[in-house]
């Protein structure tokens, strides 16, 4: 160069030909490099400004929000809706997480907005939650699989199935859960496809962060998600570690709203609330379910429920509720379409399908339902609805890539988009007729009906003793946030047995109520230790000043009212009284209604499964006829043999047994209740109606001879179809003492006027 000037230019020229010649090599390699994801069916993302694109995502959002509000819960939904309700009304704290995310969006909404009931002012956050879950679901699917037709088939078969239907009509917390959950599916599709990963990092650590501010099973989806993130930082990206701490506090930021759990303890007096929050230690303990055990245990104590067990139970339901396709689909995806997919496309489905093994692995591990029948079936399958994200994800982009894999091996009609617009359509409407009836909720008032049975009859400034969820929830709503019988102090006798409660509940919204401390369900009171408390104690302290009731019996077996105090029937509950003399416990018997039952509507045993709540009000509905026969015949038994006052009594009972065996065909014939209700009772409603017509035939035994002779008709009924039920139905009849017996009694052909002591 520094020789001649010639030999420079010649050189430049040369350079820039060179120049010329890369600059057209690079864009051939576009072009190649465009048409070979194309031949690898890649998204184009070109297409999602495409009519049919938004066509399809207008589409989704409608038909999802008008269906969902068209079918949600007018009033409560019987459950932990109640729960929610009761505390976010006050800014309160629900149980353990807490959930404090929802709890706010929740307390803004039930006083905020200006109509409807409150349940449903929190029931149309779920319908809200539901539809923009449906619709990120047919982003999803269309974005990985380039087919709007299969993105709307599968948002809609996902989101019109029973289960994710169910709970997106009520006041829960489980569909916002799924709306994270599908959100993490697409944050981490965003990451995989940017340039900038430490600014999508960022991004995706605080969506993680908020979504643990809802439900903690999401993390089950965002620890394979966080090991890549984590994995590009550090590896690849070469990030320092100030990039890595900033990511992290991020995720921090997004659960920042567990700050309302000391917030609510401080500066608000919540009339339902949770926990005592003066400590870190306390608050910590509430956020990671310590309670419970864990944050993946359902229940407290342990389990003999294994992974296998609950996997197997997973398999089935998602074929009921989606059918076997989207797992032969998923099978096809890794069998023969996987490795033709581009990166992205493929980097994005494997994480899918990490988070989905990741959420089989820790949660069917960790599980600890060990009867998964009746109510505890219903429990454990609204935890199914996250695995079921990834299940449709994955097989709407493996039908999708399929329709192009089978037209390029020369049959492009299959990939028509027309045919497929119109078989989406016909689907998601087989899936809509399918599911619209069971998931029809706009009438179903029976939490309501619950409340109006027994509230507006109660004495004033009644305290009213709960024992499990649906007593406590259905009457601590209407109390609180209805305003129906506001001066009815409803105690939860699960919050009384807490540590916390005294300190937190006692001095504010149970001012004037003598609670002595800690609430133990021991009768023997040598085992109380100082500042503790049985059912005895708490009687004496307080009977004098208030009227106390009892709803729903005792589930700890807390038995140290006997010796002193009597429980009397009242509606579906019973009142205690002071075993004080045996005139006084005739009179009152005298005075408690024979019959109460089936004057207001009830769950149809045939429209709700077992596994729901209503089934569950219904068998409560159901066991409460037995109460009041059992209550008077043990009563009756304490009293001097052939005394007037046990001939009373059991003339009594034998007039009310009469009429109870009559309402049981009333709502086994008029109410369409299914027989298998017997099955799926609590244990001891099961005892009861096992030993139902022994007392029957003990009071026939007990009574005078012009008594049995009108009342062993009856008997014979009571026998011949309560003890068959019984033995076909109840789980553990064979292990009953008494089934040799009543297999002998049945097999006769007649027993009328035959004494069997069994």
């Amino acid at each position: 160069q520094k020789s001649t000037w010639s030999f420079e230019l010649s050189y430049y020229n040369e350079y820039k030909s060179y120049l010329s010649m890369a600059g057209k090599a690079k864009k051939l390699i576009k072009e190649k490099v465009k048409k070979e994801q194309k031949s690898t069916w890649s998204f184009d993302e070109e297409d999602i400004n495409d009519l049919e694109f938004w066509m399809g995502f207008g589409s989704t959002f409608a038909l999802s929000l008008i269906l969902y509000s068209m079918t949600a819960y007018p009033g409560l939904p019987i459950g932990d809706s109640g729960e929610f309700m009761s505390t976010s009304i006050d800014f309160g704290v629900s149980h353990p997480p807490g959930y404090p995310l929802f709890t706010i969006l929740s307390y803004f909404s039930i006083n905020y907005l200006p109509f409807g009931t409150p349940a449903w002012r929190i029931n149309i956050l779920s319908v809200i939650f539901g539809t923009f879950f449906n619709t990120c679901i047919y982003y999803l699917v269309t974005v990985l699989g380039s087919k709007p037709a299969v993105g709307f088939l599968s948002a809609g078969w996902i989101g019109f199935s029973r289960l994710l239907w169910m709970w997106s009509i009520q006041g829960e917390i489980f569909t916002l859960n799924n709306l994270f959950c599908v959100l993490i599916m697409i944050q981490a599709y965003k990451y995989e496809g940017s340039h900038d990963k430490i600014l999508e990092a960022k991004r995706s650590a605080f969506l993680c962060g908020l979504s643990l501010s809802n439900q903690h099973t999401s993390v089950l989806f965002i620890i394979p998600f966080a090991i890549r993130v984590a994995y590009i930082a550090i590896i690849r990206e070469r990030g320092s570690f100030y990039d890595i701490l900033k990511i992290s506090l991020f995720g921090v930021l997004g659960m920042l709203w567990y700050i309302q759990l000391p917030i609510s303890y401080y500066f608000f007096t919540p009339r339902v609330t949770w926990g005592e929050f003066n400590s870190v230690s306390n608050l910590v303990r509430h956020m990671l379910r310590l309670d419970y055990g864990s944050s993946f245990k359902l229940v407290a104590g342990e389990s003999k429920s294994s992974f296998l067990a609950n996997f197997i139970v997973f398999v089935r339901d998602s074929s009921l509720e989606l059918s076997i396709i989207p797992w032969l689909l998923v099978i096809v995806l890794f069998a023969v379409l996987y490795k033709h997919l581009p990166g992205l496309t493929k980097n994005s489905l494997s994480m899918v399908t990490f988070m989905l093994l990741s959420y089989f692995i820790v949660f069917c591990s960790l599980a600890n339902i060990d009867d998964l029948r009746g109510l505890n079936m219903g429990v454990l399958e609204r935890f199914w609805m996250q695995p079921f994200v990834g299940l449709i994800v994955l097989s709407g982009v493996s039908l999708s890539l399929l329709l192009s894999y089978i037209s390029r091996k020369g049959f492009p009609s299959v990939d028509n988009r027309y045919m497929w617009w119109l078989l989406a359509v016909a689907l998601v409407s087989y899936q809509i007729r399918r599911n619209y009836d069971d998931n029809n909720e706009s009438d179903n008032m029976y939490s309501y009906h619950y409340a109006m049975a027994v509230l507006p009859h109660l004495p004033a400034n009644a305290l009213m003793l709960t024992g499990g969820d649906l007593p406590t929830n259905v009457f601590r709503y209407h109390t609180i946030c209805e305003g129906i019988r506001p001066d009815v102090k409803v105690l939860d006798m699960q919050f009384m047995a807490a540590d916390w409660y005294h300190n937190v509940l006692a001095p504010t919204t149970f001012a004037g109520v003598e609670i002595p401390g800690v609430y133990r369900p021991f009768t023997d009171p040598s085992k109380l230790h100082k500042n503790q408390y049985n059912v005895e104690i708490f009687l004496n302290m307080n009977i004098d000043k208030y009227p106390i009731f009892i709803c729903n019996g005792f589930s700890n077996k807390d038995e140290s009212y006997k010796k002193n105090f009597v429980m009397i029937p009242f509606q579906t509950c019973f009142q205690f009284h002071r075993r004080s003399n045996v005139q006084d416990l005739i009179q009152m018997v005298s005075k408690t209604p024979n019959v109460t039952m089936f004057e207001w509507p009830m769950p149809n045993g045939f429209q709700y499964e077992d596994r729901s709540w209503e089934y569950t009000l219904l068998t409560t509905y159901i066991g409460s006829l037995v109460k009041k026969g059992i209550m008077i015949w043990e009563e009756a038994t304490l009293l001097k043999s052939n005394s007037p006052a046990q001939r009373y009594l059991i003339e009594n009972g034998l007039q009310y047994m009469k009429e109870a065996t009559a309402q049981l065909e009333k709502a086994i014939e008029d109410m369409k209740v299914p027989e298998g209700i017997w099955s799926l009772t609590s244990e001891s409603f099961a005892k009861n109606l096992g030993n139902y017509c022994m007392i029957y035939h003990s009071m026939v035994e007990l009574s005078s001879d012009s008594d049995k002779e009108e009342v062993l008709p009856q008997l014979e009924t009571c026998v011949r179809k309560y003890w068959r039920l019984h033995t076909r139905w109840v789980p553990d009849a064979k292990a009953d003492p008494f089934i040799k017996e009543i297999n002998r009694v049945l097999a006769l052909e007649t027993i009328r006027g035959l004494r069997y002591d069994i």
